[in-house]
């Protein structure tokens, strides 16, 4: 049976369907993902931060991200009928308007009746009560014995390793003993009750990640009667600022990082020998990072016995370059990138043509 928006009259389609009568967009201009303005509230640990979430504690970190948990697991309350799942994207503009509520504004995506997705921004209020979760009420008075201080070769840590080092923190056995979390422009510090669990971080990190550990001790108390030192351990993790596509020198020799791993990083080289590289010989200096030059990317136009010719797709230049014997897999339409190390210039295949 055909059948029309009820508002704007376009015919149903497969790619338009009908939701309750309205197309997409006028069901989202006429009734919209909520039916009334959602009121949260959040339950955050005045100590660490926690999150009381479904029942237990759970690390957040940020308000932001305590909003997007608290609303995609509570959202049908709020939303109407024809809404079957909601996706929080972003949590924006997080703003007090009166003594006891917070209004902010979230930028979703919903399933309606498992037809089509629509997408909106809508305010979402909330309020927040502080208390103190049952790990820190633990901790309380209690001191550290040992710090692990988590950097990068590049000053600061990615998304994806804070990501990955607060997962590692959050597993049983080590969150327990966790006394502080910090974060700072250049990482985050851990501080830890047992030297034991820091070093296991640490150990765990070094696994995934490929780090360095450097270890330290500082003297708090000696105990002349036992000769026992008491102090703090600091363990430095160094994580290698490696990443998929990166050029580096292995023994004087350019390649390109094709893999990576916490063990080794695979590369290839620029006459195309595929090698297997130990994160140690890394670390030790056999693999450095050269000065390069990125120059262009080109198409193979074509070759003969002696030559390959590559075109600028950007200007129409064509540019001749000897067809040694790792490049004799090149075929016409494969996309090539220039590089220039020192006085030498190299060219490494980016993906096959068509």
């Amino acid at each position: 049976m055909t059948r029309y928006c009820v508002k704007c009259g376009i015919l149903e389609t497969e790619e338009t369907p009908l939701i309750n009568g309205y197309c997409p967009k006028c069901y989202l201009e006429y009734k919209g993902v909520f039916k009334k303005t959602p009121l949260l509230e959040v339950i955050l640990c005045s100590k660490c931060g926690s999150l009381r979430f479904k029942g237990k504690w759970v690390y957040t970190r940020s308000l932001e991200d305590a909003l997007v948990r608290i609303l995609e697991a509570d959202y049908k309350r709020f939303v109407n009928d024809e809404v079957d799942n909601l996706i929080v994207d972003n949590i924006t503009n997080i703003h007090r308007i009166n003594k006891n509520y917070y209004e902010a504004y979230a930028e979703v995506n919903a399933s309606l009746q498992s037809k089509t997705y629509v997408k909106g921004k809508y305010a979402v209020r909330f309020r927040v009560v502080k208390t103190v979760c049952p790990n820190c009420l633990k901790k309380t008075g209690k001191s550290f014995n040992a710090i692990v201080q988590v950097r990068s070769e590049r000053g600061y840590l990615t998304e994806d390793e804070i990501n990955h080092v607060y997962n590692i923190l959050m597993e049983p056995g080590i969150s327990e003993d966790i006394v502080e979390i910090s974060e700072n422009k250049n990482g985050i510090d851990v501080k830890t009750m047992s030297p034991v669990i820091a070093k296991r971080i640490a150990s765990i990190i070094t696994r995934d990640k490929g780090a360095k550990i450097i270890e330290s001790f500082k003297l708090r108390k000696y105990d002349p009667s036992t000769g026992r030192r008491l102090g703090i351990i600091t363990i430095s993790v160094r994580l290698p600022a490696i990443n998929i596509g990166d050029v580096l020198l292995y023994k004087g020799v350019p390649g390109v990082v094709r893999e990576y791993s916490g063990s080794r990083i695979i590369l290839e080289k620029f006459d195309g020998e595929i090698i297997r590289v130990k994160m140690d010989e890394y670390w030790s200096g056999a693999l450095v990072r050269p000065h390069v030059v990125l120059e262009k990317e080109y198409v193979v136009l074509g070759y003969d016995n002696t030559t390959i010719y590559l075109l600028d797709e950007a200007t129409g230049e064509i540019k001749e370059y000897p067809r040694q014997i790792n490049l004799y897999s090149l075929r016409e339409g494969d996309r090539v990138r220039s590089y220039r190390i020192g006085d030498k210039m190299y060219i490494v295949r980016i993906e096959g043509g068509d």
